[in-house]
């Protein structure tokens, strides 16, 4: 797998995360996302676009496309819980929290990038591909 493949796959993923983690609390939770109007998409979509990005920027610090995992599996493991959690008919004020769900995902995917930046380093130090 090339890197650029590897960034689009960390594109499509960050894009489908929200959706996806509501899908096993049922329809009614996926519902609460996408019973919207287009710009309640697109604002999702742009608050995530914090989190996926960072991965991505991340990765122009890599050689190798499996150093990419470090960073994507607690990022989006924090995202995946926290949308599968949040309940939005709870609370008049819990839409806020999908402004800072990608925001705090920054902290495991920043402690992350660093594991990765590692390994990336130590696997080419001792040339393994």
């Amino acid at each position: 797998m090339t890197m650029l493949k590897a960034r689009i796959i960390v594109l499509l993923s960050g894009l489908v995360l929200p959706y996806a983690a509501r899908l096993p609390r049922g329809s009614e939770w996926l519902h609460q996302y996408t019973d919207q109007a287009p710009m309640a998409w697109l604002f999702l979509g742009a608050c995530n676009a914090v989190a996926w990005s960072a991965i991505l920027a991340v990765s122009f610090l890599y050689r190798r496309p499996s150093s990419l995992l470090a960073p994507s599996l607690p990022g989006f493991g924090f995202l995946a819980w926290a949308h599968y959690s949040l309940d939005l008919a709870a609370d008049a004020q819990a839409a806020i929290a999908l402004i800072f769900i990608p925001v705090f995902a920054l902290a495991p995917i920043l402690v992350g990038a660093a594991i990765g930046y590692l390994i990336d380093r130590r696997a080419g130090s001792q040339g393994v591909a």
